[in-house]
C-alpha cells in the first residue's frame, strides 16, 4: 500500500475514534478538516483547521492540534488548561468549504456555544 493510501486509512481510523488529545495532536493528518473535544465526555468545542484562516499560522488538522496544545495565544485556554483530560475526534474534509459546512452543522448539534467552549456560530 502506498504512503498516501496508508495515511487515507489512518486518517479515516482516527476519525471513527476519539483518542486522547495528546495521542492525536501528533498524529493527525496535514490535512484540512473538524476537530471535535471532549471533556468528561461531553463535547465542549468543535474546531476546524483551514488553510487561509485568519491569525492561523499553521496548516492542517495536525497543526492546529498542536497549537492548542502548546496553549497559543490564537487558541482556547480551556483547551490548554484541560488538555490531559480532553479527547479528540478527526473528521478530515476534502475542502475548506466541508470543513466550514460541518464545524457549523457540528456546533449546532452539540450546542458548543450554549453549552461548551465555542465563542459564536460562524
Amino acid at each position: 500500500m502506498s504512503l498516501l493510501g496508508k495515511l487515507g486509512t489512518f486518517a479515516q481510523s482516527l476519525a471513527s475514534s476519539a483518542t486522547s488529545f495528546e495521542r492525536v495532536k501528533d498524529m493527525a493528518p496535514n490535512q484540512v478538516g473538524v476537530y471535535i473535544m471532549r471533556y468528561q465526555g461531553k463535547v465542549m468545542y468543535v474546531g476546524r483547521a483551514i488553510e487561509d484562516r485568519s491569525g492561523q499560522s499553521t496548516k492542517g488538522l495536525r497543526k492546529r492540534l498542536q497549537e492548542h496544545w502548546r496553549g497559543a495565544a490564537n487558541c482556547k485556554p480551556e483547551l490548554h488548561r484541560h488538555r490531559r483530560e480532553i479527547s479528540v475526534t478527526l473528521r478530515p474534509c476534502q475542502s475548506v468549504a466541508e470543513a466550514k459546512a460541518l464545524e457549523a452543522e457540528l456546533i449546532r448539534r452539540f450546542n458548543t456555544v450554549e453549552e461548551g467552549w465555542n465563542l459564536r456560530y460562524e
